[in-house]
């Protein structure tokens, strides 16, 4: 049985990301199987990413077409996708609608210091047991910051038993797997196919002292980015 890593939590250059999806490609060749670009409610960057990984099928990276779409509860991300799915519709809708395209629809850093849920709304933390949910991230990304989000995120899910994710919401190209999701096979249809089975186990690799200071930065300018009211950009 051969036994590979995915990364399918990954921002481009077409949203808040700083690497364009050629160069993410790139920098998963040797180390990821299996990625997934998921820019906030636009999907061309995937697209793109998937090109180049065919034209370029000797860097042996598979890439699954992604989108993190911003809901009324909060952030999902639509996994296998076919087309954009719009944003501002409720959590319900959402996952309806990935689930009509075929997709698996993941629930999102469910217990980040921001909920990205809007006025009125409960967020997607307090919906874990209703949702129609195919797998929740346990790990995203492994900075300090994502300590406790990470143990609460994986505590809830004791209780609800959806497959867990690593992902690293890399924003940035050196940052890809720093959260990554182990899986038997070496494809996307087989990573896919190992969700469904419930048979993925959660991962991830420790930040250095110098890549801690760039991930600081970068959470940062989300922070900012969100408090300013660009809510559906980042």
């Amino acid at each position: 049985m051969i036994f590979s890593k995915a990364d399918t939590h990954i921002h481009s250059s077409y949203s808040d990301g700083l690497s364009s999806p050629e160069e993410i490609v790139e920098a998963a060749s040797g180390k990821l199987r299996v990625i997934a670009v998921t820019d906030h409610n636009r999907i061309k960057g995937a697209f793109k990413a998937k090109e180049y990984a065919l034209k370029h099928d000797y860097l042996g990276v598979d890439v699954i077409i992604g989108e993190e779409i911003s809901t009324k509860n909060g952030h999902i991300v639509g996994l296998f996708l076919e087309k954009k799915i719009l944003p501002g519709k409720s959590a319900v809708n959402t996952i309806n609608e990935i689930h009509n395209q075929g997709g698996i629809a993941i629930a999102a850093h469910p217990y980040y210091i921001v909920s990205y849920s809007e006025k009125g709304y409960k967020p997607i933390r307090k919906l874990l047991n209703i949702l129609d949910f195919d797998a929740i991230e346990v790990i995203s990304n492994s900075s300090s910051f994502a300590i406790l989000p990470n143990a609460l995120a994986s505590f809830a899910n004791v209780s609800v038993g959806l497959p867990s994710l690593g992902v690293s919401d890399a924003h940035t190209k050196e940052f890809i797997g720093k959260g990554f999701t182990r899986f038997a096979g070496v494809s996307a249809v087989d990573f896919k196919k190992q969700i469904k089975e419930k048979k993925i186990t959660a991962h991830f690799n420790r930040y250095s002292l110098s890549e801690l200071k760039i991930q600081t930065v970068q959470a940062f300018k989300l922070f900012y980015l969100y408090f300013s009211g660009s809510k559906n950009e980042v």
